[in-house]
Formats: structure tokens, C-alpha cells, sequence
């Protein structure tokens, strides 16, 4: 297992977390589970602004930030190069009640690392709070399942571990999707945020403990606080 360990590590170390233009499969999916044509997006933890740029191609209103300003300053230039409208802040992930007093219809939260250890409950509370009726968050958490520390410093959190985590705060599950952007072959990626994609990749990690892309999609319960 400890050699198994140091391949990821050293994989995840050289490749990072790149982006893909076959991402536009998930947001198309997401847009799709909000049921609003033009949906309102809150992009959390939006680094240079990749996902962001896309959701506004697919017709969204786009707000997107990150703490890092370096990410957010290359946002921008992202935006001038591709015409856009998104507006890009700096801001604390922790305290988005300092910075947005809107609903949002998506909240999009892709390798936000405020949860890459420690699933807490008093921010989430407060992301959820912020959708609009009928809204959806969307959480992308890179994983292999293990539920163990990486090197780097990021949980491997179990699909049990996020389920429990989303109840506990009082959300219902809408869809969960488990995908990855490396080893799909590209003439096939349309088809990844599928069921059967999922049951596939699941497979794929338990069998390589490679890590891939847990999606949850989840809504706010009606009982919830």
C-alpha cells in the first residue's frame, strides 16, 4: 500500500489539478439538475476562473471568488481574453456572509480546500443557506476512496463520509457522480457523469486507489436550518 501511496503522491504532485475542456460536460449537467435556464452561480474557491468562464458559456450569471489573489488577478485576464462578464473578487471562503447577501441558484464548489481535511459543518450551514428556493450546491471533492491523509495534505474522503456529512446539515442528496478527467478515454467523457460511469470509476478506485472526482449535488432540506 505505502508504494501504491507514493505513486499517487508523486502523480498528483507532477500533475496537479488540471483542467479539461471535457469539464463542460459537468457544467452542463449542473445547470441541467438546477432546472433554471440561466441560473444565478456562486463559484467558490473559483482559482483562475476555469469553471467560472464555462457556466457563463452555458448561459449563467457568474459571481466567482478565491482567496488566492495571484489566481484571481489571472481570472480576470481569463476574462478579457475570453469577452467575459464574470465577476471575479477576492474574498475568505469562510465568511462568505462578509462578501454576498444574494441567493444563488448553483454554488459551485470544485477542490475548495477549506474541506480538503476537515468537513465543517458551520460553513457549509452557511453556503446552504445562501441558495436560492429550488437550488442546488454542487460539491467536486478528488478522492480514492480510503478514506486516509494524502502527502499533499488532502482527505480522501469516503462517499459514506460525504453523505453523512450532507445529511448532517440538514440537505437532501440529489445526484452523486464519481468521474475522472485522465483515464476516460476523450470520445467517451460525454458520457461520464453518468450512473454508469460512476459505478464504473468507483470500481476503477477501489481496485487502483487512484483518486477521482466525487460529485455531490445536493439541495437544501425544507426542515432544514
Amino acid at each position: 500500500m505505502k508504494i501504491i501511496d507514493s505513486i499517487q503522491n508523486k502523480l498528483i504532485v507532477k500533475m496537479g489539478f488540471k483542467y479539461y475542456d471535457e469539464d463542460k460536460y459537468l457544467i452542463q449537467k449542473c445547470i441541467k439538475c438546477s432546472n433554471k435556464k440561466d441560473p444565478s452561480v456562486l463559484d467558490v474557491g473559483c482559482g483562475t476562473g476555469h469553471h467560472s468562464l464555462l457556466f457563463e458559456k452555458y448561459g449563467a450569471k457568474v459571481t466567482a471568488f478565491d482567496y488566492d489573489e495571484s489566481a484571481i488577478e489571472k481570472a480576470k485576464e481569463n476574462r478579457i481574453k475570453n469577452n467575459s462578464s464574470v465577476t471575479f473578487l477576492v474574498a475568505d471562503g469562510r465568511y462568505p456572509e462578509k462578501y454576498f447577501t444574494e441567493k444563488y441558484d448553483i454554488i459551485f464548489m470544485a477542490g475548495f480546500s477549506i474541506f480538503g481535511i476537515d468537513l465543517n459543518k458551520p460553513i457549509m450551514t452557511k453556503y446552504l443557506s445562501m441558495l436560492a428556493e429550488g437550488g442546488i450546491l454542487v460539491l467536486v471533492h478528488n478522492s480514492n476512496l480510503t478514506g486516509l491523509v494524502r502527502k499533499t495534505n488532502w482527505k480522501n474522503h469516503t462517499i459514506e463520509d460525504l453523505r453523512s456529512f450532507f445529511e448532517s446539515v440538514g440537505s437532501n442528496i440529489e445526484k452523486i457522480y464519481f468521474y475522472d478527467r485522465h483515464i476516460t478515454i476523450k470520445i467517451l467523457r460525454r458520457f461520464a457523469i453518468t450512473g454508469l460511469s460512476t459505478k464504473i470509476h468507483i470500481l476503477i478506485s477501489k481496485i487502483t486507489k487512484f483518486p477521482c472526482a466525487i460529485v455531490f449535488i445536493v439541495s437544501k432540506s425544507k426542515n432544514g436550518n
